[in-house]
C-alpha cells in the first residue's frame, strides 16, 4: 500500500493498493480519511510532529473533522447557537469565518445527522421503575405585532430505576402540543413497564399512561382511579401548594394545627382523614380536598408500598434547564426531527454524558465499523408558515408547526 495522491477540498489521502495475487491495483480512501497536513505540521495535543498524511480523521465527504463536529454537538447541547458553534468549528478547522448570521445550517446538519450516533450509546433501553412526568411550552413573541404564540412543547421524563436515589433524565421530546396522543408516542418508545409513573394534576399523562399499560383486572380496591398496571401517583408538592392557596383565603397560612396537618396529610391514610376533618370547616377546602379524595385515599394507603419518590420537581428541573439553554432560540426550532436530536444532546449535557472525545470516538467507531452517515438535510420542512404553503400542499410530518 503506497500513497497515490489526494482528493476532495480540503485534500484528503488517497491511498493505492496493489494486491499480491497480481490483480489490478486500485485507489481507496477507507472509511475515515484523513486530511492533508502541511510539512512540518506539530499536534497541538501531542506536540508529536505529523507527516503530511497524517491528518486529523473525517466521514469521507464531510469537509471538517470529526473531532470539529464532536466539539460542535457538545457546544449546541450546552446552549450554544449553531450559528456560534459553527464559527469556532471554522475557525479551528483553518477555514474562513462567515458573515454574522451565516454558517448555522452546517452546523444544523451534524446536529441532524451525527447527533444520533453520538447519543446512541446513552440511549435508555426500557423503562425504570419509577418515571417522573412533566411538560412545559415554549413560547415565541412576533416581533412586529408583540403576539406571543406557542412555538412547540417539550416532554420530559425523569427516570427512578429501582433502589436509585437521584435517577436521571430518561426522554426528552419535542411536539406540537403536549396531548395524551404526544405522551403515548413518548411512552411507546422504550418496552418495559414501570412500577409509578408521578406526575401532576395532567389528564394528558394520566390517560397516556393508562392506553400504554393498561389494568388487565379490574384494579383493586385502593389502587389508582386511573386503570393502569403502574400506580399513577399525584405530585405531594402540587398538592400541598394547591392546600396553602385555600390556607391564605381564610388567613390560617400560618396556623400551627393547620400546618401540623398539611404536613402529615398526604403520608398516611390516618393523615388524610385527620386532614379531612379540619377541612370540614372551612368551605372551599373542604370543597378541594373533597375533589381530592377519590385519588388521595388510595394514594396515602399505598405510599409506604410503593418506591419512595412522591413530587416531580426532577422533571420540573429538567425543563426548566432546558429552558434556560434553547429557550431563548424556541423561534428557530421548527424541524422536529432536528430538534429531538438537539434535545437529545441536551440530555446528555443535562446527564453529565457531554464529552467531546467521546463524541468522537463514537463517530469514528461508527465509520470504521462500515456504519453509513444519514444524508444530510434530510429532514428540511418547506412550508411550516401558512403564509408560506402552496394551494393543498401538507405540512411535512417533521414539523413543530401545525
Amino acid at each position: 500500500m503506497t500513497r497515490n495522491g489526494h482528493y476532495g477540498t480540503p485534500p484528503r489521502q488517497l491511498w493505492r493498493c496493489t494486491p499480491d495475487d497480481g490483480s489490478t491495483p486500485h485507489a481507496f480512501a477507507g472509511q475515515l480519511p484523513r486530511q492533508m497536513l502541511e510539512d512540518g505540521h506539530t499536534c497541538p495535543s501531542c506536540e508529536s510532529e505529523l507527516a503530511a498524511h497524517q491528518g486529523p480523521p473525517s466521514a469521507p465527504t464531510y469537509a471538517f473533522p470529526v473531532r470539529e463536529a464532536a466539539a460542535a454537538l457538545v457546544a449546541v447541547g450546552t446552549g450554544a447557537t449553531y450559528t456560534e458553534a459553527a464559527a469556532v468549528a471554522r475557525v479551528r478547522a483553518g477555514r474562513r469565518v462567515m458573515a454574522a448570521g451565516l454558517g448555522a445550517q452546517l452546523v444544523a446538519n451534524w446536529v441532524e445527522v451525527l447527533g444520533p450516533v453520538v447519543t446512541a450509546e446513552a440511549a435508555e433501553s426500557e423503562w425504570p421503575e419509577t418515571i417522573v412526568c412533566d411538560s412545559t411550552n415554549f413560547m415565541v413573541t412576533n416581533v412586529r405585532t408583540g403576539a406571543r404564540t406557542q412555538a412547540f412543547a417539550v416532554l420530559a421524563v425523569w427516570g427512578y430505576p429501582a433502589g436509585a436515589a437521584r435517577g436521571r433524565l430518561w426522554s426528552l421530546t419535542a411536539s406540537h402540543r403536549a396531548r395524551g396522543a404526544d405522551w403515548s408516542r413518548v411512552f411507546a418508545t422504550l418496552p418495559g413497564r414501570p412500577e409509578l409513573v408521578v406526575s401532576d394534576l395532567s389528564g394528558a399523562i394520566h390517560g397516556a399512561v393508562a392506553r400504554r399499560w393498561p389494568a388487565p383486572i379490574p384494579a383493586p380496591r385502593n389502587w389508582s382511579p386511573v386503570p393502569a398496571e403502574p400506580f399513577v401517583y399525584r405530585c405531594e408538592h402540587h398538592l400541598r401548594q394547591n392546600a396553602l392557596e385555600h390556607f391564605a383565603t381564610y388567613g390560617i397560612t400560618r396556623d400551627r394545627t393547620a400546618q401540623r396537618l398539611l404536613g402529615k396529610a398526604f403520608k398516611s391514610p390516618q393523615g388524610w382523614a385527620a386532614f379531612r376533618r379540619f377541612a370540614k370547616g372551612y368551605v372551599q377546602l373542604d370543597h378541594w380536598a373533597s375533589m381530592a379524595d377519590p385519588w388521595l385515599r388510595p394514594q396515602t394507603y399505598q405510599r409506604a408500598k410503593l418506591p419512595q419518590h412522591h413530587a416531580n420537581g426532577a422533571a420540573e428541573q429538567a425543563i426548566q434547564q432546558t429552558i434556560d439553554l434553547i429557550g431563548q432560540r424556541a423561534y428557530s426550532f421548527r424541524n422536529e426531527v432536528r430538534t429531538n436530536a438537539l434535545l437529545e444532546l441536551v440530555r446528555a449535557r443535562l446527564n453529565g454524558r457531554a464529552d467531546e472525545v467521546a463524541y468522537a470516538t463514537a463517530i469514528r467507531n461508527h465509520l470504521a465499523a462500515g456504519g453509513r452517515l444519514t444524508p444530510q438535510l434530510a429532514c428540511v420542512d418547506v412550508g411550516t408558515k401558512p403564509r408560506n404553503r402552496q394551494p393543498n400542499q401538507v405540512v411535512p410530518a417533521s414539523s413543530l408547526r401545525q
